[in-house]
């Protein structure tokens, strides 16, 4: 890679973290403006279109960039359907997905707060690559014999509702590491139990999650009300 090649990332990488640290002091990204952004990079605003049409742009960037790393690391080192879905598996995945949060907190509160957001432009970069990773883990899902009598269709619904699920942790999981940086008042025993309790019952809320996808049977119908 040439020198300026890496320059460009540099600075795309950059702007990236600028708006990050934009919305961890409560901004949403649909209030963040261009002028902003540019500020806390340290670059005039004509520069900032070098590298991006506009503010969506930026966000849609900055979203396939960073959750489609984040979502290929935890692919490679959960590999659901290369081992059994039982009880270790399942709690050490849900371990390492808070792992990643706790590696990356600005940028998974981001991901936790536009999801549904303001901007349009996030929120659908941010479902394609959802969707791209629920394919993965289908079929990864696929290779192990207690899912081979569901149909792609319904593991990918599966994979769908896991990935819903974990993410729905996301906020509660950063409140926790709030508490510990920024609260005097409790302990850090006390946050290690609280951790210790959250990461118990999303195990739980897993496997209740795929314990049941063992027993569906895709021959089956739902009715819909105007059936």
């Amino acid at each position: 890679m040439s020198t300026r090649q890496e320059q460009k990332q540099k600075t795309r990488q950059a702007f990236f973290d600028a708006v990050l640290n934009l919305c961890m002091t409560g901004q949403s990204f649909s209030s963040i403006s261009l002028r902003q952004v540019t500020r806390e990079v340290g670059v005039v605003p004509t520069a900032f279109y070098r590298h991006f049409d506009d503010m969506e742009s930026l966000g849609k960037n900055l979203v396939e960039h960073e959750l489609g790393t984040a979502l290929a690391a935890l692919r490679e080192f959960m590999q659901f359907g290369k081992k059994r879905s039982f009880e270790r598996q399942i709690a050490t995945n849900v371990q390492i997905f808070f792992e990643a949060i706790d590696s990356h907190p600005h940028y998974w509160q981001f991901i936790a707060s536009e999801r549904f957001g303001g901007s349009e432009a996030v929120r659908h970069a941010i479902n394609n690559q959802i969707a791209i990773f629920a394919n993965f883990m289908s079929e990864d899902l696929a290779l192990q014999p207690a899912f081979a009598h569901i149909n792609k269709y319904d593991r990918t619904l599966l994979a769908e509702t896991g990935i819903n699920l974990s993410f729905s942790w996301i906020r509660d999981w950063l409140d926790l590491r709030d508490d510990a940086n920024f609260s005097e008042s409790i302990t850090e025993t006390e946050i290690a139990s609280r951790k210790k309790d959250m990461l118990h019952r999303c195990t739980r809320q897993t496997q209740m999650l795929f314990y049941g996808a063992y027993n569906w049977q895709s021959s089956e119908t739902t009715l819909l009300k105007d059936e």
